[in-house]
């Protein structure tokens, strides 16, 4: 079971890391997806805009290196949920023509329930990973166990989950242009 741990545990590490290169790309727009979320008050979201990317950005490290996993899972399934929080919220606003803002390899998407359900799936992943943290290929491991074999499972478990992202990335981009294109014919 700790083969999949890790193979979780990677792919919310590129999860995290591609929605943090997508907004950091375009901090602008991401700052105003944050406000018209219409939750943060106005003097606050730019600051809480630079927080949750540094959260993101730690996640990412965290769950790549498996270096304070149990903190990086933490702070994955905290802003796991409050997205899942702010998105519910905003649906029972009845807004429902808001970007989501989860860029990506999640992908952008008007808000939904499917949204919430697919963070729920990603929390339980981060959740099933907290039972394996400081296993297979992780800092933590290697730090407590003395031990810096890499073995080849390793590098399959690694390239699997690299795989499993880059189809749930192009998932996305498919979702994004069918989007697209329902917008230009209605």
């Amino acid at each position: 079971m700790e083969e999949l741990g890790l193979l979780f545990r990677l792919i919310l590490a590129f999860l995290f890391l591609s929605t943090f290169v997508s907004k950091i790309s375009d901090i602008a727009t991401h700052l105003s997806i944050v406000r018209a979320y219409q939750i943060i008050p106005y003097p606050w979201s730019k600051s809480f805009t630079y927080l949750d990317l540094g959260l993101q950005a730690a996640v990412a490290i965290s769950l790549s290196l498996g270096l304070f996993t149990t903190l990086g899972l933490s702070l994955a399934i905290l802003l796991l949920g409050a997205y899942t929080l702010a998105i519910s919220i905003n649906l029972a606003r009845g807004r429902r023509k808001t970007s989501c803002g989860c860029g990506g390899m999640a992908g952008n998407h008007f808000l939904s329930w499917k949204l919430v359900l697919r963070n729920l799936v990603f929390i339980s992943l981060a959740v099933y990973v907290g039972q394996w943290s400081g296993g297979w290929a992780s800092v933590d491991h290697y730090l407590s166990s003395g031990s810096f074999e890499i073995a080849n499972w390793v590098i399959a478990i690694v390239f699997s989950s690299v795989c499993i992202s880059l189809l749930m990335a192009i998932g996305g981009e498919i979702s994004t242009f069918q989007q697209i294109l329902r917008k230009r014919q209605g």
